[in-house]
């Protein structure tokens, strides 16, 4: 599969080296191979292998928890993928970087994606998912060293700037998704107790 002249193995081959050989240099020989379309599609796959096994974990509860697990699975990391980078980008800038927004987008795909397939699959299975906990932590703090690597090479920032822009854009990017949840949870409650009072109503 192809993305722009870029290919999803070459794209695979790069996430490897920077999993592997983790440094600002290695992040900025692959900056410029991509954008933001590369790394939307990565990250979408990424999403669609934990989404498939959210699906059909979810089977085992209910086919409503099974597309429900489905669609958030592949819609959140997205979403969050998309806001993290563009608060990376926009902070970034603030702090005196000269990178682009694709340069940010690409590199952080090329983390990110994979890092996201492994996560979202393994925490999608029952049993799996918490003997698997201290490794999913050591991964989550690995991304996290790994996402400052990446900002140094993308926004081209030294390495207070970088740290600044990492911590603002982490804490930014918490507060909104919590408020999106809290949207979502009080949706949901609606939701349930209009659908409990349509079910009274029809028993009467």
């Amino acid at each position: 599969m192809m993305v722009q002249g870029v290919s999803i193995g070459e794209m695979l081959n790069q996430s490897i080296q920077v999993l592997t050989k983790p440094s600002v240099e290695t992040f900025e020989r692959f900056e410029r191979h991509g954008g933001q379309r590369e790394a939307t599609i990565y990250i979408m796959l990424a999403s669609a292998i934990s989404a498939a096994v959210s699906l059909i974990f979810g089977l085992l509860d209910s086919v409503a928890a099974a597309l429900l697990a489905g669609v958030l699975g592949f819609i959140l990391p997205v979403v969050s993928f998309y806001l993290f980078v563009f608060l990376v980008y926009f902070i970034g800038k603030q702090q005196g970087g000269t990178g682009t927004q694709d340069e940010v987008f690409y590199t952080m795909g090329l983390f990110v994606a994979p890092i996201q397939a492994v996560t979202g699959a393994v925490n999608a299975i029952p049993i799996i998912n918490c003997l698997a906990l201290p490794a999913m932590l050591a991964l989550g703090i690995y991304q996290i060293y790994l996402g400052y690597l990446g900002v140094r090479s993308s926004m081209n920032l030294e390495r207070t700037p970088a740290i600044i822009t990492l911590v603002l854009a982490f804490i930014a990017q918490f507060i909104i998704s919590f408020i999106i949840g809290a949207l979502f949870a009080a949706i949901s409650v609606a939701l349930g107790a209009a659908g409990s009072g349509f079910n009274i109503n029809l028993g009467q």
